[in-house]
């Protein structure tokens, strides 16, 4: 049995793509559409006319390299393959952050392990740099009782969400594991970004909150609530 495929029908289904594709919102749904409908016409360009059009042809092949670069951004944004095993790890503790905010965090982290006992933080004194506590032992030292902070803590949340000076000295002791942000280029970043905005103070939040329950906890056994 003959059949007769009439090509100029991939023009159309090309089209349709591109049609479907402007009425999506999911920009890499979008992308994906397009390329599927510049494959419809790529067919046409070669199939349909005598002589290929190359010049068609050659265009659109650009077109879809254009996209791929795109398509490669979004994907780096929204997975986390492209992260080592230390930055998965923290990443895990970022909850709220799509995979490309928290790489926009990391291009300026500072990742440090304490050679010997440094200070995070000094009572009432001026906090520039948010800290985060990857491993090891931190300590807060409030009047003549401290207790340890775990690995997962922020360190300067309050100073940068409450706009407060430390009301207790914070100590990394040697061999403490710790990112380290300047709260500047975090402001900076919120300033950009709305979305970024929503996703930093939602974390340093939750991160207050447990601080503030532990706190609690922690009062009871030293008549002191110490904030960082």
């Amino acid at each position: 049995m003959d059949f007769n495929f009439n090509t100029a029908l991939l023009i159309h289904f090309g089209a349709l793509f591109y049609i479907v594709a402007f009425l999506i919102r999911d920009e890499l749904k979008l992308r994906l559409m397009v390329l599927a409908g510049s494959a419809f016409y790529l067919l046409y360009y070669y199939l349909f006319p005598d002589i290929p059009l190359w010049d068609a042809i050659i265009t659109t092949c650009i077109l879809v390299f254009a996209n791929l670069i795109i398509l490669f951004r979004i994907s780096l944004e929204r997975t986390v393959f492209a992260l080592n095993t230390e930055e998965k790890a923290l990443f895990e503790y970022f909850e709220g952050f799509t995979p490309g905010q928290f790489r926009q965090l990391l291009k300026f982290a500072r990742w440090t392990t304490a050679e010997t006992s440094v200070a995070l933080a000094t009572e009432n004194q001026q906090l520039s740099n948010l800290h985060f506590i990857v491993d090891g032992t931190v300590v807060i030292k409030k009047g003549d009782n401290e207790f340890l902070l775990e690995p997962g803590n922020f360190i300067g949340e309050i100073a940068f969400v409450l706009n407060r000076l430390p009301s207790a000295d914070v100590i990394a002791q040697q061999g403490a594991r710790l990112v380290t942000w300047d709260a500047a280029q975090v402001t900076l970043l919120m300033e950009k970004s709305p979305a970024f905005k929503n996703a930093i103070v939602a974390l340093l939040s939750r991160d207050l909150a447990d601080k503030l329950a532990t706190s609690v906890r922690v009062e009871k056994l030293t008549n002191s609530v110490p904030t960082i």
